[in-house]
């Protein structure tokens, strides 16, 4: 894919940025390279020949590029670089979250809820996506979300239809996608949050998203989580791929990847980076790869965002609204004799709320009686005391056992905020230990009460709040062509529509300008006008059938044609 069609990049510009990413290599300090390395085969046939007899522990096997991950030492290294079947070994490189610092006066993650009615966050409104959901929502695309996973009870986390993890600990266990970081299910909901009357609203609400974990809880990740994503997202049909994350070091793997994927048939979106800087961020700094940079409300440049020769469109990444976590925050309640007890969402909790009789579990770690959930408490709310195993494991107890909520009692002063390790169709929440002790004697007669957890929202900063306002607009495109538009044909229309915010035509800071779905969504109205006009009444025939114009495979363009070309006009 070539990245700029038009004139605005010319031969010195790119030059000049291969120039400084050598001498950036060259000044920087060298790193210290981790024991984990990418192995890329001069063929698939020749990696199959080696994982009959592996020599070593293969990690992860790609498909998309002839390769393997491993943890290697430096003797197999060496032996691997002699190997004549081997193209070249390089580093597992780190990559991380583009979620941004505090900017331009907003915190990083400031909490709220919201209730009915709806709200639209004003970088939806900005790039101009509600004037076109009379036409398009987004439906039938599948938007694919390289990030930290989502919160999975959330109400308006969107249309997943896929899920995985690739991320894993140090134990090489995977990590489930279910979101402890709030990054990824904030950038979901961005582009695709429900059009349900409450909260907020993505982009493309009707949209399907594949939510891939490519980074862990604290929002770090590998270069080889990323391609197995990219792979997974390609494999299961993704028209875009949206990837708010990023690191410094150019993987010639992850390049390929991606490379791959776009010839796939699927568009690359990525975070520009949020150092305010001219160094490239990887994927965002690859020719197959739509870099966003991140503008304020007023449409400036947000003071963090990169910048340089490979910016191709901006986004609004200030203070941008949408959904995180559930269970995150503190907002929760607990009551009963009436009276309502300070209670911390416990995170991987169910949003909601649930009422009815509260019942000791002592640990419920199950070791005796008084550590066991009575039978009584199904469909009912168990109170359990902190210690011995896991909050996920007593919360799992109390399900086994039929329970609707559960309410966590502190076994020291004050309160605590706590962690599931995955998501949990009951609604969570902790109290103090002060509460819990008093409970713990009224719940030994019977006594009713009520656990809250709201839905939670926030705002955030960063390149990576912009890249899925692009990848939002990319699948309303992709879901209104009605023709097989290839991704090329989408990017360059998403660059000719943009609205230009700096210098004439293309600029290192915006690049060709911010995003616009409604200009985007009429220019594409104008080559479909200017295609069939092309294309009347000549003979057409696989694979393009005359640019797609050919709908129902005719033989020829016809006023068919137009009329399915056309029908949501």
């Amino acid at each position: 894919m070539t990245r700029y069609p038009g004139p605005a990049i010319t031969r010195t510009n790119i030059l000049l940025a291969v120039l400084f990413t050598a001498l950036s290599v060259i000044v920087q300090p060298v790193k210290a390279q981790s024991d984990d390395y990418i192995i890329v085969y001069k063929s698939h046939s020749k990696k199959q020949n080696m994982l009959k007899r592996p020599a070593f522990a293969v990690s992860r096997n790609f498909n998309i590029i002839p390769a393997v991950a491993a943890h290697l030492d430096a003797n197999q290294v060496k032996q691997l670089r002699a190997n004549s079947d081997v193209e070249y070994i390089e580093p597992d490189y780190k990559i991380h979250a583009l979620g941004g610092p505090d900017a331009d006066g907003y915190s990083a993650l400031d909490i709220g809820v919201l209730s009915s009615p709806q709200t639209i966050p004003y970088g939806i409104t900005m790039v101009n996506a509600p004037v076109v959901w009379p036409r398009t929502k987004g439906a039938g695309v599948r938007v694919a979300v390289m990030d930290t996973g989502i919160s999975m009870y959330h109400p308006d986390r969107g249309n997943v239809v896929g899920s995985v993890s690739f991320a894993t600990d140090q134990n090489s266990v995977v990590i489930p996608v279910e979101d402890f970081h709030s990054h990824g299910t904030h950038t979901s909901g961005t582009i695709a949050a429900a059009d349900n009357d409450i909260g907020v609203v993505g982009v493309a609400p009707q949209a399907d998203l594949l939510i891939a974990k490519v980074m862990d809880n604290t929002g770090n990740g590998q270069d080889s989580w990323l391609i197995s994503g990219i792979e997974w997202a390609v494999s299961n049909n993704a028209k875009v791929i949206s990837m708010s994350l990023g690191g410094p070091d150019y993987s010639l793997a992850l390049d390929t990847a991606c490379s791959n994927a776009l010839a796939a048939g699927t568009l690359l979106v990525a975070a520009a980076g949020n150092d305010n800087s001219i160094a490239p961020s990887y994927p965002a700094a690859l020719p197959s790869v739509i870099s966003v940079a991140a503008v304020d409300q007023s449409k400036n440049k947000a003071s963090f965002s990169n910048y340089g020769p490979t910016i191709a469109l901006a986004a609004p990444g200030v203070s941008v609204y949408s959904t995180v976590p559930v269970g995150s925050t503190t907002i929760a309640d607990a009551v009963w004799s009436s009276t309502s007890h300070q209670a911390n969402g416990v995170a991987g909790s169910a949003p909601g709320s649930v009422s009815g009789q509260i019942c000791n579990c002592g640990l419920a770690d199950d070791s005796n009686s008084q550590n066991t959930c009575p039978d009584n408490v199904a469909g009912n709310i168990a109170h359990i005391r902190r210690g011995i195993i896991t909050f996920a494991a007593k919360v799992a107890h109390a399900q086994s056992k039929g329970a609707i909520g559960v309410i966590i009692s502190n076994n020291v002063s004050g309160n605590f905020n706590g962690t599931l390790s995955d998501s949990t169709p009951l609604v969570v929440a902790s109290v103090s230990q002060a509460d819990g002790d008093a409970l713990q004697i009224l719940a030994q007669s019977y006594i009713s009460g009520t656990v809250s957890v709201s839905d939670t929202y926030g705002y955030k900063n960063g390149t990576s709040m912009s890249c899925p306002h692009v990848a939002g607009v990319a699948a309303l495109l992709f879901s209104a062509a009605h023709y097989n538009i290839t991704p090329q044909e989408v990017s360059d229309i998403l660059f000719d529509s943009a609205q230009d915010l700096g210098l004439p035509g293309r600029d290192d800071i915006f690049g060709y300008g911010l995003v616009d779905a409604y200009a985007a969504l009429i220019l594409e109205k104008v080559n479909i006008l200017a295609a069939f006009a092309d294309n009347w009444l000549l003979a057409c025939s696989s694979p393009d059938f005359c640019e797609g114009m050919d709908t129902n495979h005719s033989g020829s363009v016809n006023f068919k044609d137009f009329a399915a070309l056309t029908q949501n006009w």
